[in-house]
């Protein structure tokens, strides 16, 4: 180990530790034996243990989960180990063997990052990022465009001026907000760095020589919760576009994904006298017109259209799976309409097709989670048919999951009535998610849940009760625990 290495890292951390809010003793990171080993004591709050991992710019893992049950969570991932675990501490370590000792420190001030941008090989820039989960959205860059898609998935982010910067860093919701695994390249345009990513909305800020800062171009932003903000920046993946009309003054995009507001996506107009604008839209099936100087058009090159339940059509567009919505019975019904979360309850638009054995409809959807009624001739129906329910202020919906990538499970007695689910994936709700029995005798609930920490609880003929088949658990304010569940990351990194 570099000796001006080892004395700049000590130097980093006793600058860092005078805004960490962990008190002496519970949190040590140090080099040892060529490794790092991070301290962690029991007595960390939620709270302080966050602050500790955002300050190493390290995944988020449960104090109690560690200390209970020995689960290191996303820590694994990157190649962290347990050293040993007291009553009262936690000892972690990672291996150095792929850090550089090439710089000569006495001669070249450089920032500590650095050094720590070896550990993650650049894998970011390999993968894709996940985007915040939005319906839609639409760049608003002012002067000059900050972040640029060019081939291959890839986009490249530019910061112009600071040309007396000495190092520049990019860091996003797209790689966890680490401060050092996307160095930025000095060009003659400004700083640039170019990454991988899907379609989708994503947060981002620039580091200039430490200093973390909106990007002064872009005209979308949104509170940081740290009395900043953080740069929003849309992955485009649909462009529309209106062939002729250049003698009018304002053509205007509205549909389903922006409820139909007649004001918010203007169109510009093209080299060849159309129009177009280009925007994100999330997967799935969406209905839209064009406005030209107040007039409202279906697309002219879209044959696809859909009827609006008011006698007129819209166009459509979309991608996903397509859910077939069956209804038995209810043959004397005059007009049975679908409407869900999908469509934002909408109460004209979906209109079912009679059929010889009840009603049906054809919807586009993509992986999720969505819940639903029937509008029978104005009166409001769950589908009896499917026993899972979502029960809301307003009473209970109908609950389905497109592609489900996980399944709740619960053994009980013969004695046990119903089984609910709440937690953080439906806010806690009272009545919950209603599990059902399978043949088996086990009560299960099929969910979409993208990657991240949840926590729940099972609510069996009324008691809320940890998950027996999950031993991982964390204290609550309520000093009766919750169950913990982390769904992985399935990119390879």
């Amino acid at each position: 180990m570099n000796y001006r290495f080892y004395i700049c890292l000590l130097m980093m951390f006793f600058c860092i530790a005078e805004f960490s809010v962990a008190q002496e003793g519970e949190v040590l990171l140090t080099i040892q034996n060529n490794k790092m080993v991070l301290k962690l004591s029991r007595s960390l709050n939620k709270a302080q243990a966050d602050s500790v991992f955002d300050m190493y710019a390290l995944p988020k893992i449960s104090i109690d989960s560690l200390f209970n049950f020995k689960e290191l969570g996303k820590l694994k991932n990157e190649g962290w180990k347990i050293e040993k675990i007291s009553n009262n501490q936690a000892v972690l370590s990672k291996p150095l063997e792929d850090m550089s000792n090439d710089v000569d420190w006495s001669t070249n001030p450089v920032l500590i990052e650095d050094v720590f941008s070896s550990f993650f090989k650049d894998g970011v820039k390999q993968i894709a990022g996940f985007p915040a989960d939005v319906l839609w959205g639409m760049n608003n860059f002012k002067k000059k465009v900050s972040v640029q898609p060019i081939q291959n998935d890839e986009v490249v982010f530019l910061l112009t001026e600071n040309e007396k910067a000495k190092k520049v860093f990019l860091s996003g919701n797209f790689n966890n907000w680490s401060h050092q695994d996307l160095p930025m390249t000095k060009t003659d345009s400004g700083w640039v760095c170019k990454l991988k990513l899907t379609p989708g909305k994503y947060y981002y800020k620039f580091i200039v020589d430490g200093k973390w800062t909106e990007d002064k171009n872009n005209g979308l932003r949104e509170d940081d919760g740290h009395n900043g903000y953080n740069s929003v920046f849309y992955k485009n993946n649909y462009s529309f576009k209106l062939a002729g009309y250049s003698d009018v003054r304002r053509v205007i995009l509205t549909g389903s994904f922006n409820n139909w507001n007649e004001k918010e996506i203007n169109m510009q107009k093209s080299t060849d006298g159309g129009w177009f604008v280009d925007i994100y839209l999330r997967e799935g099936l969406h209905t839209y017109k064009f406005i030209v100087d107040g007039k409202w058009i279906t697309d002219p090159t879209n044959k696809r259209v859909r009827p609006d339940g008011e006698g007129n059509f819209n166009s459509e567009i979309g991608t996903g799976d397509t859910i077939t919505f069956n209804l038995k019975g209810y043959v004397n019904a005059n007009q049975i309409i679908l409407s869900g979360s999908f469509n934002n309850w909408r109460t004209s638009e979906l209109v079912m097709e009679k059929t010889p054995n009840g009603w049906k409809l054809n919807y586009m959807l993509p992986q999720g989670n969505y819940e639903y009624k029937f509008i029978v001739d104005g009166n409001w129906i769950t589908d009896p048919e499917n026993q899972f329910t979502s029960a809301t202020l307003e009473g209970l919906n109908s609950f389905f999951t497109v592609k489900p990538n996980y399944t709740f499970h619960f053994k009980g007695d013969s004695s046990v009535k119903n089984v609910f689910l709440s937690g953080t994936f439906n806010e806690w709700s009272k009545g919950g998610y209603s599990m059902q029995k399978d043949e088996k005798g086990e009560w299960t609930f099929p969910i979409y849940l993208k990657p991240g920490k949840y926590l729940y609880k099972l609510i069996v003929d009324g008691n809320w009760i940890l998950d027996p088949s999950n031993k991982l658990w964390e204290e609550n304010e309520y000093r009766n625990g919750n169950s913990v569940l982390w769904i992985e990351n399935k990119v390879n990194q």
